[in-house]
């Protein structure tokens, strides 16, 4: 994959000066690093933003009202190894990240799961703790509503009902087939 992209610059490049638009890539070779420095600050700031919400949670007792929410829902989700309160705890910090739309600050707490289910000899839990962290279901997908916000979007949340339908979706789905390959 790192070949096709280097052949893959190097010909849009060639192509580039032959069709005498060298003004038009130098100007953008200039104006990138100032758009990926504005899009990395706009991101830790609203990453450090959702940071010290979660950890106002967590210092307020609010977390223990949200993970027994979770409870049923994680009971469904990874079995009995709920039952040991350390995974219990990553895991429905990890899924309550998710669900913010936090999937930076969720992978602290998955690490933390997946290096205890690992422990445990959870196998199946890890590969379900794998499957709702790429699913990307989230109820409030803080980081594309700020990637949009930066990109000054029209219809800041037009993608939300798309989105949410598919995370679910897709959670779902792959929650049944590792059940179902894991039944057998």
């Amino acid at each position: 994959m790192n070949k096709f992209f280097q052949y893959t610059l190097i010909i849009l490049l060639i192509i580039g000066f032959i069709m005498n638009h060298q003004q038009q890539m130098l100007a953008a070779l200039l104006k990138t690093p100032f758009e990926v420095f504005e899009l990395t600050k706009t991101l830790v700031l609203s990453l450090c933003l959702w940071n010290g919400l979660l950890k106002v949670i967590q210092a307020s007792r609010m977390m223990d009202h949200f993970t027994f929410l979770l409870r049923p829902i994680l009971k469904f989700i990874y079995g009995k190894c709920i039952e040991e309160e350390s995974l219990y705890q990553n895991l429905s910090s990890n899924l309550l990240a998710n669900l913010l739309g936090l999937g930076t600050l969720a992978t602290l707490s998955g690490l933390k799961a997946i290096q205890l289910l690992k422990e445990k000899g959870y196998r199946q839990a890890i590969m379900l703790l794998v499957v709702m962290n790429t699913a990307g279901f989230s109820i409030l997908p803080t980081t594309m509503m700020t990637l949009r916000q930066s990109y000054h979007s029209k219809h800041l949340l037009a993608f939300y009902p798309y989105s949410l339908f598919i995370g679910f979706i897709i959670s779902v789905v792959g929650i049944l087939i590792i059940k179902a390959i894991d039944h057998e």
